[in-house]
């Protein structure tokens, strides 16, 4: 089993717990079944949209996670939460083991963690009032507050997310994409959570309103001693917002590091290629800098290359990497760990 923990006095921000982590994913695979076709279809292989990841999240942190498409960190965040049951590994929140428990068991426990979806326009009921979708999990974890109570508390929350609490009757069609994303986090914070995964908050929402969401978060934040899960493509979005980075492909960690690590001093290929492929704001340095342009295709995870999934796309690779498998190993200071036969520093122009 490889392990991507760090050390906390390292890597936690200012003002972050640097006691006990506060989640802490040890080996987590996540497989779906591929179903064959006919009348009956039957299982004819498995997908392993996570194959056995570990990392931590302490209080007050960020960590972001970051890969192609259908690398598996959506999949990831929903195991975390238990809204995908984990196919085996652990899951640990404040200590306690969520992998195997019950829905009556994990209910307590989901009061701490929330999810925040990647789509506002889905993941609001278009029935509801904005007052009934943040009332919802407050009427069904405090039923004992009492109408006048549960009230005051929608109407903080929506004040706490930028929106005005006199436009709580209104559907959420009523709203723009950004508006209907603070709806989304008010509801969220509702049970007062510890943890949030955030699954690509802002990937829905125009360039101009992405930077209003993500400065409501990182106040949110400091204020709260929220930790963020936070699940992202768009890397100079996770640059900003993020303390760690852990850097998926084909469901595999492949690096992870603080972020001046990582984008500092990548050394795994896969990293190095997504990290030329993001524009900097300098157009002298971006039109003499030499980009790494990968080829062929994401291979199918149905069936993944053998050793190191990123051979075949791999400019270094060599007889090992189709044999063995490379393990998270120590690359620099900071918990920064990559895994790669054949590791490089590549520095990243700025």
């Amino acid at each position: 089993m490889t392990t991507a923990k760090t050390s906390p006095s390292d890597t936690a921000p200012a003002g972050a717990d640097t006691g006990q982590p506060l989640l802490e994913v040890n080996d987590l695979v996540k497989s779906f079944p591929v179903r064959g076709k006919g009348i009956i279809p039957r299982t004819v292989g498995q997908v392993q949209a996570v194959a056995g990841i570990s990392f931590d999240l302490r209080a007050g942190e960020t960590l972001g996670l970051v890969g192609e498409s259908g690398c598996g960190k959506s999949t990831t965040g929903r195991a975390i939460l238990q809204l995908h049951r984990p196919t085996s590994g652990s899951v640990r929140f404040e200590g306690r083991e969520l992998v195997g428990q019950t829905a009556r068991q994990l209910r307590a426990v989901r009061r701490d963690m929330q999810i925040v979806f990647q789509d506002p326009y889905a993941s609001l009921n278009p029935r509801w009032t904005v007052n009934s979708v943040v009332r919802e999990p407050l009427e069904i974890h405090h039923s004992s507050w009492g109408d006048k109570r549960i009230q005051s508390k929608v109407n903080n929350l929506l004040e706490l997310v930028g929106l005005n609490p006199e436009h709580r009757n209104r559907f959420p069609h009523e709203f723009s994409g950004g508006q209907r994303q603070r709806i989304g986090i008010a509801r969220a914070l509702a049970l007062e959570p510890k943890l949030l995964v955030l699954d690509e908050p802002v990937s829905a929402l125009d360039v101009s309103v992405q930077a209003g969401v993500v400065n409501l978060l990182e106040e949110l934040q400091q204020r709260l001693n929220l930790a963020y899960l936070f699940v992202a493509h768009d890397l100079s979005i996770v640059r900003h917002i993020s303390h760690r980075i852990a850097v998926m492909y084909l469901g595999k960690i492949v690096e992870i590091g603080t972020r001046d690590e990582v984008y500092g001093r990548a050394t795994h290929p896969y990293t190095q290629a997504l990290l030329s492929a993001a524009p900097l704001p300098d157009p002298k340095a971006e039109r003499e800098r030499q980009r790494i342009v990968l080829t062929g295709d994401v291979p199918s995870p149905v069936n993944p290359p053998s050793g190191c999934r990123f051979r075949t796309r791999c400019w270094k690779a060599q007889d090992i990497c189709a044999s063995e498998e490379p393990k998270l190993e120590a690359r620099g200071e900071d918990g920064h760990l990559s895994a790669c036969h054949f590791p490089e520093v590549r520095p990243r122009e700025s």
